[in-house]
């Protein structure tokens, strides 16, 4: 059974600026990208749209898919009319789950999205709260993830 949290965004990125936004968010928390993998499934082009992208921790075993997919306006909640595009990741399992939790911040926080998703209740007991709410979340799962100490 996956797991998924979804957050809502103005416009898709292209592959490029994905991979720069996940090599920068790895960075910024100190951990090395060299055991990353991000790739697309086997479909022509870059375009991310019809897509589903994995993003794989090699060194740790830690993956997690993303899907880019418009949303039709009679869909999207009166507050998320000027962001038609609906960011989903998942993955299974406990310490895949922190990771995909790490890449949604790093993604959510890039791509200005307002509102995190998160009606299976994976990180916090509300259906919707603001991106930041996931920092306090995101710093102690780095820590569990890589071992990284202060």
């Amino acid at each position: 059974m996956a797991n998924e949290i979804m957050f809502p965004i103005q416009k898709t990125p292209s592959f490029e600026d994905l991979l720069e936004i996940i090599v920068e968010g790895f960075e910024e928390h100190s951990i090395s990208t060299r055991q990353l993998t991000v790739g697309l499934s086997a479909k022509k082009g870059l375009e991310l749209s019809d897509k589903f992208v994995i993003i794989q921790d090699h060194q740790y075993g830690y993956f997690c898919w993303i899907t880019f997919n418009y949303f039709e306006p009679e869909f999207r909640e009166e507050k998320d009319m000027d962001f038609p595009i609906m960011v989903g990741i998942k993955t299974r399992g406990e310490s895949k789950l922190k990771f995909s939790i790490l890449i949604a911040y790093i993604l959510a926080k890039a791509l200005n999205a307002r509102i995190i998703y998160d009606d299976a209740y994976l990180v916090q007991q509300k259906e919707a709260y603001p991106v930041n709410e996931l920092k306090p979340f995101v710093d102690k799962y780095v820590k569990a993830l890589y071992s990284i100490s202060e």
